[in-house]
């Protein structure tokens, strides 16, 4: 029983961090868009508008010893598509 208790317990913790982690992304990834909407309230009005869905798109959660994954081009080609309107652009890094 106490294993059973112990193993749980280690379960529990991990899908709370797994979820944790997601809230985390998702809180400031939406604060840096809000930011680069700086002095355009249509932007910032898309972002608040359309991030929720367009976010649950983007991050997909882990599964088992995946690691959970963003994906910043779905999330912008989603704001963009849904508002109508070209507010945002991701830069591939230079390799």
């Amino acid at each position: 029983m106490k294993r059973l208790a112990g193993a749980l317990i280690g379960v529990a913790a991990i899908v709370g961090m797994r979820f944790y982690a997601k809230a985390s992304a998702h809180e400031d990834v939406k604060a840096r868009l809000i930011e680069l909407c700086s002095g355009d309230a249509q932007c910032q009005t898309a972002v608040r508008t359309n991030y929720d869905p367009c976010f649950e798109t983007a991050y997909k959660m882990s599964e088992r010893r995946d690691a959970s994954k963003f994906d910043a081009n779905t999330l912008v080609a989603c704001v963009n598509r849904r508002s109508g309107e070209d507010y945002f652009t991701v830069a591939e890094a230079k390799k």
